[in-house]
Parts: C-alpha cells; sequence; structure tokens
C-alpha cells in the first residue's frame, strides 16, 4: 500500500475540528513524556521549521532520547555524553525533521497492514531525495522488510541503509487530528546506492560498479530500483569477477536495474514481469512469506536510497542465455548467460504473467540509460 497525501486535506482538516478538542499540541505532549525532552529541544532550535504544519493533522514520528543521542553521536562523531543539542544547524534540523514528519495522519492499524505501508514524508532535499520533485518515503512494516512474513510482529519503520525503527509508543494524539509515534531509533537518512552498498557491506556489489564506472550513474539517476545480491551470494555462486570481461559485468548490473518505475515492493505484483536496464525481464513472486525475484529469494527488502530503493538479495540474478526460458537460463553460473543462483534460490518455476508491452516513453527511456551504460563502460 502506498499512502501520498491528497492535494486537498479536506478530511484530515475536517477529522482535525472533531479532535482539537481533547487533543495536546506537540508542545504539550512533548512535556509530557520525558522520554521526548531531546526531540522538543531539538525542534525548540528552529521553531519557524515547525510553523503551524502540525495544526493540519500529519504523523510525527519521534525518536526517543537515546536514540537521539546515538544519531547526533554518529553524525558528529563525538561522545553521546558530550552532545551539545544546541549546536544542530538549521539544515540538519529541517531534514531531520522532514523526514520524521508525514502529511497523513495516521495511526498504528493503517501502518501495520499486510503488504506494509510505503508512506511519503516531507524530506524534498535533492540530495537526499533525487526522485523527480517528489517526497522521498519510509516503509512501515508488521510483517517484516517485504510485509510478507506469515505471522505478524511488533510494527517497525524502514529508512535508509535498511534502518530498523522499532514503534514503542502509538497514537498520540495532539491537535490537528494528527498522530504521534515514539520510535528508538531515528530514522535514518537515505543514502546513493554506492553509500549503501558500502555501508550496508556490499562490497563485491560496489566492487562491480566501481570496475564498470558506473557509480555516478546508478547514484544519480532518479527512481532508480537495485537489486543487490550479499557478497556471500556472489561466493555461493562462484562468481569471479576478476575472471569476467568489463561488459559482462556491465550486462549482469544491468540485469540488476531497473529505472523509470521505482520497485518498491507494494508495487510488486506476484508473478508480473519487470523490463530491466538489460532489456531482459525479471519475474516478481510472492510466496511462502518470502519476497523473490526470480527465484531468488529478497534478505532485506525496502532499503530506502536517495534516487530510488535497493533490495538486498540472497542470491545472484543471472541474464538468460539466447532460447532459454526468461530470467532461468542454463550455463555456467561465473558469467552472464548461467542460471540464476546463490543461496537464496528456491527450486521449481512458478507461473508468470507477461506484463503489457512498455510504452513508447518507456522503451526510450530504457534505451536511453542502456547507451548511458555502454557508453561509461568504455570510458
Amino acid at each position: 500500500m502506498f499512502l501520498r497525501p491528497p492535494r486537498l486535506l479536506l478530511l484530515s482538516t475536517l477529522i482535525g475540528s472533531i479532535a482539537s478538542g481533547w487533543a495536546h499540541t506537540l508542545p504539550q505532549l512533548i512535556e509530557a513524556h520525558d522520554e521526548l525532552s531531546a526531540f522538543g529541544t531539538i525542534l525548540g532550535r528552529f521553531p519557524d521549521l515547525l510553523g503551524n504544519l502540525t495544526a493540519r493533522g500529519g504523523t510525527i514520528f519521534a525518536p526517543t532520547n537515546t536514540a537521539i543521542r546515538s544519531f547526533v553521536s554518529a553524525e558528529a562523531g563525538v561522545d553521546p555524553e558530550a552532545i551539545d543539542l544546541s549546536s544542530l544547524t538549521r539544515e540538519l534540523v529541517s531534514d531531520f525533521f522532514s523526514y520524521h514528519y508525514l502529511p497523513l495522519s495516521l495511526r498504528a492499524e493503517d501502518l501495520s497492514v499486510r503488504g506494509g505501508a510505503l508512506v511519503e514524508t516531507s524530506l524534498l532535499r535533492e540530495r537526499l531525495a533525487n526522485l523527480d520533485g517528489t517526497p522521498n518515503v519510509v516503509y512501515a512494516s508488521a510483517y517484516g522488510s517485504t510485509g510478507l512474513e506469515i505471522a505478524p510482529s511488533p510494527l517497525k519503520i524502514f529508512s535508509g541503509v535498511g534502518q530498523e525503527s522499532n514503534v514503542t509508543t502509538t497514537d498520540l494524539e495532539i491537535e490537528g487530528g494528527g498522530f504521534v509515534h515514539i520510535i528508538d531509533r531515528v530514522l535514518n537518512f537515505p543514502r546513493t546506492c554506492t553509500d549503501t552498498a558500502e555501508t550496508a557491506s556490499l562490497s563485491t556489489l560496489l566492487d562491480a560498479l566501481v570496475r564498470t564506472n558506473l557509480t555516478e550513474v546508478v547514484d544519480t539517476t532518479p527512481k532508480f530500483t537495485c537489486f543487490a545480491p550479499t557478497d556471500e551470494a556472489f561466493r555461493a555462486a562462484g562468481i569471479d569477477l576478476d575472471a569476467l570481461s568489463t561488459d559482462q559485468i556491465a550486462d549482469a548490473l544491468k540485469y540488476h536495474s531497473i529505472v523509470g518505475d521505482i520497485g518498491y515492493s507494494t508495487a510488486f505484483e506476484d508473478s508480473q514481469q519487470y523490463e530491466t536496464l538489460l532489456g531482459v525481464n525479471v519475474t516478481v513472486h510472492k510466496r511462502e512469506g518470502q519476497l523473490f525475484i526470480n527465484d531468488v529469494a529478497v534478505e532485506r527488502g525496502n532499503v530506502i536510497m536517495t534516487n530510488g530503493v535497493a533490495h538486498v538479495l540472497s542470491g545472484v540474478l543471472v541474464p538468460p542465455v539466447s532460447g532459454s526460458p526468461s530470467g532461468t537460463g542454463g550455463g555456467d553460473a561465473s558469467g552472464p548467460g548461467g542460471s540464476n543462483t546463490g543461496a537464496g534460490a528456491a527450486p521449481g518455476p512458478s507461473s508468470t504473467r507477461t506484463a503489457d508491452a512498455p510504452s513508447a516513453l518507456r522503451v526510450g527511456k530504457y534505451a536511453l540509460m542502456s547507451l548511458i551504460f555502454a557508453t561509461l563502460v568504455l570510458v
């Protein structure tokens, strides 16, 4: 489920008018919860950033004191006990609040639906939201990082680099019809594809991007989806980058990339095919509480990036050889043309449904991106 605020928030306004009779203001709520004092200090640094925003409703993820001190410590590189919250810059506070504020008023039950809820925040700064002018998102789920686990668990909010924040207190009402949910970790800012790969210890993938001179492309192309195999997946597949040509590595990377439609798990349909930058489709399956790309399981889904999303794979997707079934060609796993392989490969094919043919615009976009890939590989 993708939750995006409508242009006219009439319903929110109506709810706010009804709720304002008994709900706290945000400062009153913060004062009533000692564990939010650091959050209050940060917002108090630049009160004009908050303005009357919360009077229109919305949802706030409010980190605890411990969460904020850990976050600021990591940002500033200092001991948590030596942190001076009054030294935070206006830009950092603005980005921090923008990523923790949702224009929609959402209860915990709205965020805990099976399949998860992808929700737009207010974060629009281009270096953190390179999405053609739309805000970046967070992913909420009580069913794991792909929203497909069989049994529900406590609600989590997923952000940059796959950060998981547990929601510890829910549905604290504020005036305007909004809600505050307390979380135990600050929502991590989205990062670029290469920064995400480095932080998530996806060193083989990062090495492949560097070898093919594609780091700038994957970092700056808006609305980019990356299927990111783990280092163990590359090892299990017996793939040695030194044994492959630059063109072979580039083709493999293109088969792990989609541009134009961001592939959050909420956007994927079961047994649907999606065209990669290689021009060859991958097929998405949702079964047995897991998300699969072809027959490779997603180990960690919905890793939010500055320009899209990454799904960490437990196996490697290998482009099919000519004449073999789409996405499951047979051949040596050490190079393009082999079968999908790795620790997460599931036995047996599943039924597929071919997607409608892409429009001329989409074909042009894929062709352009392939040309950019090819040009940079030759540099």
